[in-house]
């Protein structure tokens, strides 16, 4: 679909871009920082459906499933935290898929399912009468992306950038659910580093997560499509 210098010339643009909106989004605020972070996620997702003749199907799907999240997340007012872990957990969710098809292994789909029901378990056995459909959800994504963390190194020497985008996205959600699961589901002293770590002026979150999606982005696209920039 594209020569290697106009592959080259659309990886260079698409990274200096979205640098240019990281910037905005670690330094601005208000509805500049709202669609700067929306409008350069969807960049990720564009960027791989591109290649999607030689590309990573799986990886693409789940970006367009992130780029849905992100909607509810960022964009919808009000926010609809339970529809946004849904569209994650199909993300995840076809990333497993991607994971077990290039590399099968009953070890550990076997892992996968038992750690799911497990945190399942003691998170219903925590939270009782507080457990919703939201904790459940976000439990499910939550495991399905440490496995798909564990199975993706195994993979290391042929693929590196999905990986590492999956740790950057790991951090970023653990301090979310930090962030959401604070005074919701337990309580965190506000004297604690935890707690001023998580809830800092910084936009913490953020400084993760945009680098964890153009990861997986660039990832998608197969070695021949992918060319130095």
């Amino acid at each position: 679909m594209f020569t290697k210098k106009s592959s080259a010339i659309l990886t260079s643009a698409f990274l200096f871009i979205e640098a240019i909106l990281y910037y905005i989004i670690l330094t601005k605020g208000g509805s500049l920082l709202v669609w700067s972070s929306f409008i350069s996620v969807l960049l990720c997702f564009l960027y791989s459906a591109l290649f999607i003749k030689k590309g990573d199907k799986f990886i693409i799907l789940a970006l367009l499933f992130t780029v849905g999240a992100d909607f509810f997340l960022v964009v919808a007012n009000p926010v609809n935290r339970l529809f946004g872990m849904l569209f994650f957990m199909v993300a995840q969710t076809l990333y497993a898929i991607k994971l077990h098809k290039n590399k099968k292994s009953k070890i550990f789909l076997v892992l996968r399912i038992s750690a799911i029901f497990i945190a399942e378990t003691i998170t219903v056995f925590i939270l009782k009468e507080n457990t919703d459909l939201l904790a459940v959800v976000s439990i499910y994504y939550y495991v399905n992306l440490l496995i798909n963390i564990v199975h993706s190194f195994s993979n290391w020497k042929k693929d590196k950038l999905f990986p590492i985008g999956l740790v950057l996205l790991f951090l970023c959600d653990t301090i979310i659910g930090l962030q959401t699961a604070s005074g919701v589901y337990f309580n965190i002293p506000e004297s604690s580093f935890v707690y001023r770590f998580i809830f800092m002026d910084f936009f913490i979150s953020w400084f993760f997560y945009l680098p964890s999606q153009i990861l997986v982005s660039l990832s998608s696209v197969t070695k021949k499509d992918t060319m130095s920039v």
